[in-house]
């Protein structure tokens, strides 16, 4: 995710001579022989105290979201609060190999005890090993401050990073924190349990272990990146077992929208700002045919950050357990965020024909990679004939030329009507959205973008939502590795770049980490570009609505939006009065 690359000489072992300097290494094949059972513990690593009464865990997952966070409309929130999709899987695999394992979220641990301290609570548990999910870039410098808490108080405890932002930065974070022990780069299936079951053992040879990053004697070693999860893997863990998250009715209740705002209660957050149902983030698969520009999860940067060259689905029998376990927990909509081939949609009818004869009740939401085929949009709506569900599309732009450039399953705006008509027929509701900002961009091409958007709400009516986001600069896309060549002006090419722009109050609803000189002509840095993006987004796509599942006229939008802001002005004054 990023400029440089650090897996050029992945393939090809080195040792370096200078001072912390990795070692590469190519380990013998890894063999799987034995990886299921956990060896006794050795003694020969110390571990924390445990408090008298207390339940030990070998493993400890930490999700820690981005806490500092201001958006003038709902004022401090919290960001970043989804766990990574495949976190629950690796505690679940963990746990059945006899590892006792839990899940903590600090952003629910704060909703429900704002005096929660996550050191106390690790040191009582005494864990072997902490992983810390460092997935989205926003979370940087947050998990760096916690990994540096849980080393500084709990020296012997092994820390361990994953997820895209860990992978790609890898080797710089392991040169700047010593506190980071180990990442598990792109996809952990088995490298964590082979880590785990090492260092039970004791263990200081880790060479074997695939896709880890790690120290040994003062020195930074690379394994190979030769681990992806295949069908099998995937099926065989489940991703629904939420016991092991602590706290998990709060998260499943009310971490219903990436963001919480920190103002109001739980039950407050759930009724003004989610969709008012639980959501459940479906694992259908992992892959992607294309590459978008701006996306650092396409299929050049996965090969990249993970070393996956193709698409993977899990069983349509393995997903229907998920479903049903998550209904089973209290979700009641489930949402789809892996399209691959829309225009093959034969999985999906193939799952959506057994929800049917499953008799499943659920809402759905699906984001459509590209448009959807007449079969599929039909099948759909036999399947989730419900108000709450929909499917989402993503022209993007209105400049057919532009999405062209920028989006890896692109058409064009006559398709897209076409499509529109297909849903409205079948009576399928529809959510849209839309970005500005973009590279090669004109203020001509966002006109554009601004009658299509009218011409789409005077005509469509099952469209619910028309939605316009900037877009941030993502570690790994095609704008981040080379951004001379999209003609984009950054800050951010290194890990530290985004630790130190998390570290204030730097807020992805504003600040994009890129600028494009002559976009407007006359903005001469990233602040004067970000300020003129804003207002055109203010005056033009401001989409606020008191429902969230609806969207304003940019007009209603900002009249919302003002209301919003002096909401919170007034409940300042007023809690800055109280004794």
């Amino acid at each position: 995710m990023g400029k440089l690359d650090p897996f050029d000489s992945i393939q090809a072992p080195c040792l370096r001579t200078e001072k912390n300097a990795p070692l590469r290494v190519n380990p013998e094949p890894l063999g799987l022989s034995g990886s299921t059972e956990l060896a006794e513990v050795s003694g020969r690593r110390q571990t924390p105290s445990l408090r008298p009464g207390s339940r030990r865990v070998d493993f400890i997952f930490l999700h820690v979201p981005k806490l500092t966070n201001y958006y003038r409309p709902i004022n401090d929130f919290i960001w970043i609060n989804f766990l990574p999709m495949g976190l629950l899987g690796l505690a679940d695999l963990l746990q059945r190999h006899g590892i006792s394992t839990e899940v903590v979220h600090t952003g629910v641990e704060w909703i429900e005890d704002r005096h929660f301290s996550v050191i106390d609570y690790i040191r009582e548990k005494a864990p072997r090993i902490v992983a810390i999910d460092l997935h989205w870039h926003h979370q940087s410098y947050d998990v760096i401050e916690v990994v540096k808490k849980v080393k500084a108080a709990m020296p012997s405890v092994y820390v361990l990073l994953g997820g895209y932002t860990a992978s790609f930065f890898h080797e710089e974070i392991m040169n700047n924190f010593d506190g980071v022990d180990g990442i598990i780069r792109g996809e952990a299936e088995v490298p964590i349990l082979e880590l785990a079951n090492a260092l039970s053992q004791g263990k200081g040879d880790l060479f074997s272990i695939p896709n880890l990053t790690w120290r040994r004697k003062g020195r930074i070693l690379i394994n190979p990146l030769s681990y992806v999860a295949s069908e099998k893997e995937l099926n065989n863990i489940s991703f629904t077992n939420f016991p092991l998250l602590k706290n998990y009715p709060t998260y499943i209740r009310y971490i219903g929208q990436p963001f919480y705002v920190k103002g109001v209660s739980k039950e407050k957050n759930f009724w003004m700002y989610s969709l008012k149902s639980p959501i459940y983030h479906l694992t259908v698969g992992r892959g992607c045919p294309v590459q978008c520009t701006w996306c650092g999860g396409g299929r050049s940067s996965l090969e990249t950050i993970t070393g996956r060259k193709e698409v993977t689905f899990r069983s349509v029998e393995r997903v229907l357990q998920s479903i049903k376990e998550a209904v089973s927990y209290g979700y009641e909509t489930f949402h789809i965020c892996f399209d691959p081939y829309p225009q093959r949609p034969q999985y999906f009818l193939d799952l959506f024909s057994r929800l049917r004869e499953e008799k499943i009740k659920m809402e759905c939401f699906f984001e459509c990679f590209g448009l959807p085929s007449i079969h599929f949009i039909k099948s759909f709506k036999a399947t989730f004939p419900g108000p709450k569900s929909l499917i989402a599309l993503s022209p993007e732009v209105g400049s057919e030329t532009r999405r062209k450039i920028h989006k890896g399953y692109a058409y064009s705006n006559q398709a897209l009507m076409k499509t529109l008509d297909q849903m409205e027929a079948n009576g399928v509701f529809c959510d849209l959205f839309f970005t500005l900002g973009v590279p090669f961009e004109k203020e001509a091409d966002i006109v554009q973008t601004i009658q299509l958007q009218k011409m789409i709400r005077e005509r469509y009516s099952n469209v619910r939502g028309i939605r316009t986001f900037t877009i941030e600069m993502e570690p790994g896309s095609p704008w981040h590795l080379d951004p001379e060549e999209y003609g984009v002006k950054t800050s951010l090419h290194h890990f530290m770049d985004f630790y130190h722009y998390h570290s204030g109050d730097k807020s992805a609803f504003s600040s994009l980490g890129y600028w494009i000189p002559d976009y407007f002509g006359e903005e001469k840095d990233e602040k004067g570009f970000e300020e003129a993006l804003q207002k055109i987004k203010c005056r033009h796509f401001c989409f606020i609505h008191p429902e969230a599942r609806k969207s304003s006229t940019p007009f209603w939008g900002r009249r919302l939006c003002d209301l919003s802001s002096l909401f919170w002005k007034i409940k300042g004054l007023v809690s800055h009065r109280k004794p």
